[in-house]
């Protein structure tokens, strides 16, 4: 399978996983992200209510095995935020959890 489809297929799945947090994350976008080591979904997420984690966190956090996390892609909607608000920046955890490839499917404005 080419690469752009693989994206396209985990992206796919990062949609689906959005709509979980449909109404309750108002006046955040609502968001999902998977993450991929060797082909297989290791995490996933979605944004939280209203101040609670992002769906990158939630993500992260639903891994099992952290370590994987230095070797996966993580695939999310919407650019992770790279500013302090209610929460941290993702684009921070990100960094610190050296994960080394993201994908996403929309620059956040």
């Amino acid at each position: 399978m080419k690469q752009q489809s693989i994206d396209e297929m985990y992206m796919s799945r990062c949609i689906q996983i959005a709509t979980n947090g449909l109404g309750t994350t108002y006046p955040n976008p609502f968001v999902g992200s998977v993450i991929v080591h060797n082909n297989k979904i290791i995490g996933e997420g979605f944004t939280s209510e209203y101040g609670g984690p992002h769906a990158e966190v939630n993500a992260i956090n639903s891994v099992k095995n952290p370590e994987l996390l230095k070797e996966s892609t993580l695939y999310v909607t919407l650019e992770p935020c790279s500013h302090h608000g209610k929460t941290p920046p993702c684009a921070d955890l990100i960094i610190k959890k050296e994960i080394p490839r993201v994908v996403i499917g929309t620059l956040d404005p």
